[in-house]
């Protein structure tokens, strides 16, 4: 850490990232613990609660902070750094985020805000999944009598279909609990996502899809029951929202998708895979005039980079009954599909967003390479509601042909109509 690293922490003030001690507390090994367990951060001693630098001794507070370090369990990664600021010392303690959950005397802290508050088993559960300590698909969780029959004989089908295996009836037990599907005679959580309409168990199993206008929400439809199922529902009804639209592409007019449907898809699947099922939240994907968004709780496996991906699974047997069953093509390669899918794709972008507890998927429509000289003319008119026969006039066009291209850029999220009947308006969407 440098000079200039460090004011800027200061000016920045306390967050829950930075915490000032005029000097070292009773409670450092709280603090340090608590920011382990949340995203890291620096504790930066000989600074008041009012950001004024105060300095330190630095030796006595090294000492105390080698202390406080002893009783945390696993001991997290510090690194602790001394700077002067107007003959001021200071001690800077960085604090990594953990690997595992570090705990003081039995108790698991975390940051929240400028505060630290003790977790509750719950709130440890969450956590121990989010970090990948514990395989919660593994647990067993119902009796295997709620498994519903026919999504057995499913399973075993597509099984066959999908990977060429052929289980014959009196191994297909042997079979679900090698797969993960039952232990101790019950159902896992991964069986019961699987085998089960699983609301009754995990309520919060389901995705939401949020029409937005305006940014505000029009319409929103549930997706419940076994996830295999809830997938295909959810796909069926996205092609059904995606438009086939005519574009035009230099001199040529073509009819494209908006949005790549095999990357929609595997984004799909990916959210129902890796996303955190302790986190009393749903998948949740909003389609806006101009993007989709498919956002499930969870972030990534620590370790796990974006820009080069490896299979690490947070529900490995939820993720191993979907390659069985074909909706996995692969391990590892779901984010690499998306980008070469979006790659080949003329009108389409896409963005990944992690952050604690919550991953993105966001397919962004490239709309200005779709429009030419005249539709800009277009939206141009249409900066308030105007009639198709006002536009005409305005731009010096046929009806017929402004209303052709009145509907391709309502396509493409650029137009909405306002109105009914002979009553139509077209405006720009802002």
């Amino acid at each position: 850490m440098d000079l200039d690293h460090l004011l800027a922490l200061i000016r920045g003030g306390e967050s829950e990232r930075v915490e000032f001690k005029r000097a070292p507390s009773r409670t450092l090994h709280h603090e340090i613990a608590a920011f382990a367990n949340a995203e890291g951060g620096h504790l930066i001693i000989g600074v008041d609660d009012n950001g004024n630098i105060v300095g330190t001794d630095v030796k006595a507070a090294q000492e105390v902070v080698t202390s406080a370090f002893q009783p945390i369990v696993p001991p997290p990664h510090i690194v602790t750094h001394k700077l002067s600021v107007n003959s001021r010392d200071l001690l800077v303690v960085e604090v990594a985020k953990g690997g595992s959950l570090c705990s003081v005397g039995g108790v698991v802290y975390i940051r929240v805000g400028t505060g630290i508050r003790p977790l509750s088993l719950q709130e440890i559960l969450m956590l121990s999944s989010e970090l990948g300590i514990v395989a919660w698909d593994r647990a067993p969780i119902a009796v295997l009598a709620e498994a519903d029959p026919h999504y057995i004989d499913w399973f075993f089908e597509a099984l066959e279909q999908s990977r060429g295996k052929m289980i014959a009836g009196e191994d297909r037990s042997r079979y679900l609990r090698s797969a993960g599907a039952v232990r101790d005679r019950m159902l896992t959580n991964a069986g019961v996502l699987f085998f089960t309409d699983a609301g009754g168990y995990i309520p919060h199993a389901r995705i939401r899809m949020i029409r937005m206008v305006d940014g505000e929400p029009v319409w929103s439809r549930e997706f419940e029951g076994p996830v295999w199922k809830v997938i295909d529902a959810v796909y069926s009804s996205l092609l059904a929202e995606i438009r086939k639209i005519e574009v035009i592409v230099g001199a040529r007019r073509v009819r494209v998708l908006e949005y790549p449907p095999r990357a929609i898809r595997e984004a799909v699947i990916n959210a129902v895979a890796h996303r955190n099922y302790t986190v009393s939240a749903d998948i949740r994907i909003f389609l806006h005039p101009d993007r989709i968004e498919i956002r499930n709780p969870g972030g990534l496996m620590p370790g796990v980079d974006i820009d080069d991906p490896e299979h690490v699974p947070r529900n490995p047997t939820l993720s191993n009954l979907l390659y069985d069953t074909g909706f996995v093509e692969r391990y590892g390669y779901g984010i690499h599909l998306i980008r070469r899918e979006v790659a080949e794709h003329p009108f389409c972008s896409v963005a990944f967003s992690t952050a604690p507890n919550r991953f993105s998927v966001t397919f962004q429509k490239k709309t200005g390479s779709l429009t030419d000289e005249t539709d800009r003319r277009i939206l141009d008119a249409i900066r308030e509601p105007r009639r198709s026969g006002e536009i005409a006039r305005e731009v010096g066009l046929s009806r017929p042909t402004v209303v052709r291209r009145l509907k391709t850029l309502e396509g493409l999220g650029l137009v909405r109509q306002e109105g009914a009947g002979a009553h139509v308006r077209y405006i720009a969407v802002r």
